[in-house]
């Protein structure tokens, strides 16, 4: 049996790190001991997504005066405020990661979330869901590990509209009325949002999502984009999308085992899709995110800091890491 909440310092190998007003941008890896229960309180608030496949189990939860008390399945996007105690123990093995680091003072003056989090908030904060969270997250890591034109600009924008999504999110988990006035219930949302995380490709089957709910395809349609501000093929392509970025960066499962996992046919109408919602072919894609291939093609600039990583070469191509 493990020891039970051991502290511990951070001990991760930070591969690249970009410094901008407010928060710190960082892309690294974890070995994690599977023998021992681990305690960390960071100074920083953290919202953090995994670039690899998720351990056998990772279970964390943040009882701030019993570490005993109920664990619950850490996901792939976690969010761990400043100075809150947060308690972890997993099958062990290394990840990796991108994180946003958010000065506290800078956080709540942008979102108005300080130092006040429910129990039922901090349970939800263990495994974040949101489509747009993770697409922010994504495109922060290539931005830090392959900088271009205007990257601390451009990462300053995507940090604010990300802390902002965060505190959309957060606020979304604390208590809610039993009914959402001219929109859909919390339970009916929550279970349209479970469906399409469990569903991906799916987003089209509306009258499956209705039925759910117990209201017309008209209705459903109408209130979810009442409630959340978006239409609902909006947010369905949304989640798809992410999890076809997230299967093409971390692993190596060729385009039509993909594609059949996101619920298309063969492997042209899941590329013509991916193309139409992002830009990019997967391959492309999957050449420019895949696992342990990004890689710097410009100088890195004042603020952006590369660990670990060689000089480029007399061919002006950077080297492959160690």
């Amino acid at each position: 049996m493990g020891k039970l909440g051991r502290s511990i310092e951070d001990t991760s190998t930070i591969e690249a790190e970009l410094s901008v007003p407010g928060m710190t941008v960082q892309v690294g890896t974890y070995d994690w001991d599977p023998s021992t229960e681990t305690t960390q309180c960071l100074s920083d608030h953290t919202l953090a997504l995994l670039l690899s496949p998720r351990h056998r189990y990772s279970q964390g939860n943040f009882a701030t005066t019993d570490s005993r008390a109920s664990f619950g399945d850490i996901g792939d996007m976690l969010f761990v405020p400043a100075d809150t105690p947060f308690h972890s123990r997993s099958s062990g093995g290394p990840i990796r990661f991108v994180r946003c680091c958010y000065q506290p003072a800078w956080f709540e003056n942008l979102t108005g979330l300080g130092h006040e989090w429910s129990a039922e908030t901090l349970r939800n904060c263990i495994d974040i869901r949101d489509a747009r969270l993770h697409e922010a997250m994504m495109r922060l890591a290539h931005e830090v590990l392959a900088p271009g034109f205007g990257v601390e600009a451009l990462a300053v924008g995507i940090g604010m509209m990300t802390a902002i999504d965060l505190a959309r999110h957060i606020r979304s988990l604390g208590p809610q009325p039993e009914t959402i006035a001219g929109g859909l219930a919390p339970w009916q949302l929550r279970r349209i949002v479970s469906y399409i995380d469990g569903h991906p490709g799916v987003t089209g089957n509306v009258q499956e999502l209705a039925a759910l709910c117990g209201i017309s395809c008209r209705h459903l349609r109408r209130l979810f984009k009442h409630t959340t501000k978006q239409t609902l093929h909006a947010y369905g392509r949304d989640a798809w999308v992410a999890k076809a970025k997230s299967l093409l960066c971390d692993t190596e499962q060729p385009l039509k085992e993909i594609a059949s996992l996101m619920g298309f046919n063969d492997p042209g109408s899941f590329s013509a899709a991916f193309r139409r919602a992002t830009g990019d072919a997967p391959r492309t894609f999957r050449q420019q995110f895949a696992k342990g291939g990004f890689v710097a093609r410009v100088a890195l600039k004042p603020g952006l800091h590369r660990k670990g990583w060689p000089e480029k070469n007399v061919s002006g191509e950077a080297n492959t890491p160690r």
